[in-house]
């Protein structure tokens, strides 16, 4: 490729896995969407969901369909709480007990009463 085709390739406007934090144990979080979507070479099924903590920043959590699920999976422990319904997830507020790998949990809060603190610049 010629150094002026390389110019006029495009951006991506794209943020890589590593720019998108994962929830953390301990926070509390409002699922403000829930997005099916295939992957592109196999066509596996997932969940992303999206989770806002109190003070506005964003995690995305992918949850990967298969069955059987157990509890303690990612898929498992939203499932577990949150029930087989996820057009009923969004609005919810639920609270990070364990993000372990085989050792996921989580609880059901009381929704906030507080809206979350935007954060600058959006």
């Amino acid at each position: 490729m010629r150094e002026e085709e390389k110019q006029n390739m495009p951006k991506l406007d794209v943020q890589t896995t590593d720019e998108i934090p994962e929830a953390e144990e301990g926070k509390s979080y409002k699922i403000v969407e829930v997005e099916e979507f295939a992957s592109q070479v196999r066509g596996f099924r997932g969940l992303r969901v999206a989770l806002e903590d109190s003070e506005g920043n964003t995690a995305v959590e992918a949850l990967w369909i298969r069955s059987p699920v157990g509890p303690k999976s990612k898929l498992g422990a939203f499932v577990t709480v949150l029930g087989k319904n996820t057009s009923e997830w969004e609005g919810k507020q639920i609270r990070i007990i364990s993000w372990k790998e085989g050792n996921r949990s989580i609880q059901l809060e009381a929704p906030s009463t507080n809206e979350p603190a935007k954060k600058k610049g959006k």
